[in-house]
């Protein structure tokens, strides 16, 4: 039987082998974005107002008001009629400002703008986790238990929604690769092309030190060695994106 941290390494050794390639290309295709499209796209004024008193903004058209100041609004783009109450509500709100029920989401809304990050490579990881939770703990189905089944598959699809931006924006190179596909940028998951020589003879001499481990600080050395390229790997695509 191997050694349990053998196993763990050698887990660790094959996921970085079969992402670093895609890591590589990620590079190169991050050095084609131009910064001035990735210009902050903060969440911080995203509110709209409703005539009652909360934000309201880009309404293209303004039909009377008659029984109820918030409804019969005409809904724009970047708005939409509430489905509970039928008051205009952002696109970007989650929950209507009239009578607080929980809205859809939104399907064009990006991973970045849902999490209220600016659309960068570079992002404060801690920052991430605390919104990450505070939207949960607004979304989540445990909190709407006790409201009427629409609502309950609302929660649902916006809980999930979250947690797959959050996961995606964690991994720095599931967020480079995303950050990638907004500008039209695809990379093939699950291949290698594109890896110069010297790149899959490095691949090939980590496979045999890991065949050919025997003690636990062969073992921890491998495995700081896998982490630290990971680092570099990860930095160089950094670079990239802020090079443009």
């Amino acid at each position: 039987m191997e050694p349990a941290a053998l196993v763990v390494w050698r887990r660790c050794a094959s996921h970085w082998r079969s992402c670093s390639s895609r890591v590589i290309r990620l590079s190169s295709a991050a050095a084609c974005v131009s910064v001035s499209q990735r210009a902050s796209m903060s969440l911080c004024s995203r509110a709209v107002t409703l005539p009652s008193g909360a934000p309201l903004r880009g309404l293209l058209c303004t039909a009377a008001v008659t029984s109820h100041p918030s409804r019969r609004l005409c809904a724009s783009t970047g708005s939409k009629l509430c489905w509970s109450c039928q008051s205009v509500v952002s696109s970007s709100q989650l929950f209507c400002p009239s009578c607080r029920s929980i809205q859809p989401p939104n399907e064009s809304q990006d991973f970045f703008q849902l999490l209220d990050c600016e659309r960068s490579f570079n992002i404060d990881v801690q920052d991430l986790q605390r919104k990450y939770r505070n939207l949960q703990r607004l979304l989540h189905p445990d909190y709407f238990s006790q409201k009427s089944k629409h609502e309950r598959d609302i929660s649902e699809r916006q809980s999930s929604l979250v947690n797959k931006a959050y996961n995606t924006l964690l991994s720095p190179l599931q967020r480079g690769i995303y950050l990638l596909s907004l500008h039209g940028i695809t990379i093939a998951e699950g291949t290698e092309v594109g890896a110069d020589a010297p790149f899959l003879f490095e691949i090939l001499e980590i496979n045999e030190n890991l065949n050919d481990l025997s003690t636990e600080v062969e073992i921890e050395a491998i495995g700081t060695f896998l982490q630290d390229k990971c680092q570099a790997l990860t930095e160089n695509v950094r670079k990239a994106f802020e090079k443009g």
